[in-house]
C-alpha cells in the first residue's frame, strides 16, 4: 500500500494494480508514504514510477490528478485465453468503444 497527499488536495490509499497519473505542470507538491502494514515482520511491496518530460508548450498547465483502481484499468484477453495484457496507457489492445482513462 502507497499513501499519496498533495499540494492541490488530492490524497488515496492506492495499492496492487491500482494506476495514478499526475501531471505537475506549473506546480505540485506531493509526497508518498509507505505505511507499516505488518509491524511483526517484513512489509513487501512491488512499486514502479515513471516521469515523463512535458513539451515545451505544455509545462505550465494546471496540476492534474487521476487514480484508477484496479477494477477500472482496462485489460484484453487472447481468445484462447491463455494470454492477458493490462493497458495502463494506451489502446493497442483495446476494442474501439472501450474509454481510456486519462488524468
Amino acid at each position: 500500500l502507497i499513501d499519496h497527499a498533495d499540494s492541490v488536495g488530492n490524497a488515496g490509499r492506492y495499492g496492487a494494480g491500482d494506476v495514478q497519473w499526475m501531471t505537475a505542470g506549473k506546480g505540485i507538491v506531493h509526497g508518498e508514504m509507505f505505511p507499516l502494514v505488518h509491524g511483526d515482520g517484513p512489509n513487501f511491496f512491488q512499486f514502479f514510477q515513471i516521469w515523463l518530460n512535458l513539451p515545451r508548450a505544455k509545462k505550465m498547465v494546471d496540476p492534474r490528478f487521476a487514480m484508477f483502481w484496479a477494477h477500472e484499468v482496462p485489460e484484453w484477453k487472447s481468445p484462447d485465453g491463455r494470454a492477458t495484457v493490462t493497458a495502463f496507457a494506451g489502446d493497442y489492445f483495446l476494442e474501439k468503444e472501450t474509454e481510456q482513462n486519462t488524468p
